[in-house]
């Protein structure tokens, strides 16, 4: 068991220097390098405490006590950072920290006790009476990590959303992989209740072995996802926000305007086929348009009841279909022609096309060839 703590320590630090070493680095990567950094002095305080260290050094378990109230604000902290790679920085963000802070800023007294007053706190006072602030953080951890994680995930959704608002394409950056990142630390807290029924040393031993698995699972993704050994992670620039419908009720676009526009808006996609380009985005085609974003956005959302993704993707997969009509078609594969139509993946193509079809791209086509 000690093999795998110690293999976890070495996976923290690497994932730590590769990120250092990154050329470009994002406010993402110095976050996750931190994150690193403290997730590796836990498993190495942990590690000392499986090896009964801490009977002579006490100090150690003080450390290692409010550890667990940062790690649900660093994963909230980085998923924040890669949905918006340049946000206005706020002060505020360090409040996550607070109750992290005010429980090293309970402990004090007890670490300026002299070692056999350590001691005697640790393996004597609190077994049979523990101070009501142990409590209270105690139980303070166990609401972090859960709030943490439902916190992460709505914010991973709406980040989703804002993506069918504003982009043609999810290509790396829908972040649908850091679902699983969020599944590991939801496995951790898991862990984390269940060992509150069980005895202190194989509740603790669970939890960080599951720490050591979600350490190799950011690893993974990290390579998987060329987030560490890559110098840049291919994220676009965010768009304007999409205004609520609030306030697309005082935009002051009268119904004329609204019609204009949105006639505009069809002859272009028509004649001009802004689809073909596979990185079109809201706040480009508005450009091509020559009008506000968020008309773009009201006209899209409330007279065609599409959002931007299906909206741009609906003509694409009209323009693959006209390509297999073709009578040439068979030329060139499916792929061929859904790049052409201005996919820019097999993946989002399939996606888009049996969203908007209810079929898969191969079976339209089957039924297509049958026809003929």
């Amino acid at each position: 068991m000690g093999t795998l703590f110690i293999i976890g320590i070495v996976q923290a630090f690497f994932i730590l220097i590769l990120l250092l070493n990154k050329k470009g680095k994002s406010r993402s990567d110095k976050i996750l390098a931190l994150w690193m950094f403290v997730l590796g002095i836990h498993l190495i305080l942990y590690y000392l405490v499986f090896k009964d260290y801490h009977k002579n050094f006490p100090l150690v378990l003080g450390i290692m006590a409010p550890l667990p109230l940062v790690h649900g604000p660093f994963l909230l902290f980085y998923i924040n950072s890669l949905i918006s790679p340049h946000p206005v920085y706020n002060k505020l963000q360090l409040l996550h920290l607070l109750p992290a802070i005010s429980y090293y800023f309970c402990l004090l007294p007890i670490f300026l006790l002299p070692l056999a007053g350590q001691q005697a706190f640790v393996f004597e006072q609190l077994p049979v009476d523990p101070p009501l602030y142990v409590m209270i953080f105690d139980a303070l951890i166990d609401v972090s990590g859960i709030t943490y994680v439902i916190w992460s995930l709505l914010q991973l959704r709406r980040h989703r959303e804002n993506i069918g608002d504003n982009f043609s394409y999810t290509d790396r950056i829908n972040l649908i992989w850091l679902r699983n990142i969020i599944l590991g630390m939801a496995i951790i807290w898991l862990t984390v209740l269940i060992g509150n029924f069980m005895n202190e040393s194989t509740s603790s031993s669970l939890v960080f072995c599951s720490v050591v698995l979600f350490i190799f699972l950011t690893g993974y993704y990290g390579i998987r996802q060329g987030i560490i050994f890559t110098d840049q992670f291919d994220f676009p620039e965010p768009p304007e926000p999409e205004p609520s419908k609030t306030k697309y009720q005082r935009s002051g676009l009268s119904k004329e305007q609204t019609q204009k526009y949105l006639q505009q808006l069809l002859d272009y996609m028509k004649n001009e086929k802004p689809h073909l380009d596979s990185k079109l985005n809201l706040p480009r085609l508005a450009g091509q348009l020559e009008i506000n974003p968020n008309y773009v956005s009201q006209i899209i959302n409330d007279q065609l009841q599409q959002n931007f993704y299906d909206f741009v993707n609906q003509y694409r997969v009209e323009e693959f279909k006209d390509r297999l009509h073709n009578k040439t078609s068979g030329r060139y594969t499916l792929l061929a022609h859904a790049r052409a139509s201005g996919f820019s993946s097999k993946s989002s193509f399939n996606e888009a096309f049996k969203k908007l079809t209810g079929q898969t791209p191969s079976a339209y086509n089957k039924s297509l060839r049958s026809t003929i």
